[in-house]
């Protein structure tokens, strides 16, 4: 019987935690001979989905970038003697010298370092990458932006590396649910129309050029004009407050924080416009739901972006918040284009489902399983 481990420790983590949480709703289900080991934290323990029988969940307390999951991971995968272990994050364990599988979403780290809070982080980054593509048999990349990034600057062999694409749950193609996704909205203190932007405090998410986008677009016009609404790490007592009260916002920008899915929907659903002017991704989940939802989308013409939606958006120079600005001002004036964009992003986003990415995770599996020691 197949035995294989899943590090699952970022499943409260905003992006690789919904990563992590698909291949959860699927990987199990699909091989039932298999038996599954999945370790979490304590905090991570309370998010899992429904697991069928085949399924073993098991504490560590360990958190992220840290000495101590570098002594209790190895001794946990020691222990358990699986056939296979996958790493959700380039960050293995370096203990452990069985086979590996690796995903790596992204190597930001590397690519802005002046993004991290401690200068160490570069070093510990880079070390890591290059020890994860290095030691895995395989290394999952998003996309083809990640595998070309891990060519160019680690040397990753061509033969190791798999672009296996995130995928969109069906949930967020269904139509909207009128009154139950309005009373959702509702209790949000949420009301309609507003632009809506989905991430978190990161520099790379560049929140910054969506505030001063918005208050150049508010400034200019006449009348009327969409609030904006900000979901996932944002709250109305956190960093970000007072720098929407000093520009003159507050009653215009509405903090939603991190949103269980079914409220998340909902408000994806109602927005009149998807704000995403990220100066890098490896992939672009939020991008990717916004487009499954029907939204007309707002972008940066960054590589990840033209990869995953092609021409499906309205391309922005991230660094330019006058030229989003203006994209902001046409598409709260112009119905027909957001109904164009909507459409054409709606059509590519169906090109991207979790189920396909879980079917191409296992043959990745397979061939490593097949392989020898």
């Amino acid at each position: 019987m197949v035995t294989v481990a899943l590090d699952a420790r970022k499943l409260p983590d905003f992006g690789i935690g919904s990563y992590v949480a698909a291949l959860l709703h699927h990987l199990p289900f699909m091989t039932p001979a298999w038996t599954w080991a999945v370790l979490v934290t304590a905090e991570g323990r309370e998010m899992l989905p429904p697991l069928p029988a085949n399924v073993r969940v098991l504490h560590v307390e360990a958190k992220g970038y840290s000495v101590r999951e570098q002594l209790l991971l190895p001794w946990r995968l020691w222990a358990l003697r699986p056939r296979l272990v996958h790493i959700p994050h380039y960050v293995i364990p370096l203990g452990f010298p069985g086979k590996m599988v690796v995903t790596i979403h992204d190597i930001i780290h590397v690519l802005f370092p002046q993004f991290l809070p401690k200068p160490a982080g570069y070093t510990y980054a880079t070390f890591m990458i290059r020890a994860a593509v290095t030691r895995a048999r395989r290394v999952i990349a998003v996309s083809q932006t990640t595998a070309q990034d891990l060519a160019t600057l680690f040397g990753a062999e061509a033969h190791k590396v798999e672009v296996i694409p995130n995928g969109v749950e069906g949930e967020f193609f269904a139509e909207a649910q009128g009154a139950e996704d309005d009373a959702r909205r509702q209790r949000l203190g949420l009301s309609r129309p507003y632009f809506l932007f989905v991430g978190n405090h990161k520099p790379h998410k560049n929140v910054e050029a969506v505030l001063k986008a918005y208050q150049l677009f508010t400034n200019e016009a006449a009348g009327e004009v969409p609030q904006l609404a900000l979901a996932g790490g944002f709250t109305a007592n956190g960093p970000l407050a007072a720098r929407v009260e000093a520009m003159g916002l507050t009653n215009q920008v509405r903090f939603l924080g991190f949103l269980p899915r079914q409220e998340l929907r909902a408000v994806y659903r109602g927005a009149l416009a998807f704000l995403y002017p990220s100066l890098y991704e490896g992939f672009g989940l939020p991008v990717l739901e916004a487009a499954a939802c029907g939204l007309p989308i707002m972008a940066s013409d960054i590589p990840a972006v033209r990869e995953v939606l092609a021409d499906a958006v309205w391309k922005v120079n991230p660094r330019d918040v006058v030229e989003q600005a203006h994209a902001m001002r046409r598409l709260w004036h112009e119905p027909e284009t957001r109904r164009k964009l909507a459409s054409a992003a709606k059509r590519r986003a169906s090109r991207f489902r979790w189920e396909q990415t879980a079917r191409e995770t296992i043959a990745v599996y397979r061939q490593v399983l097949r392989e020898g020691t």
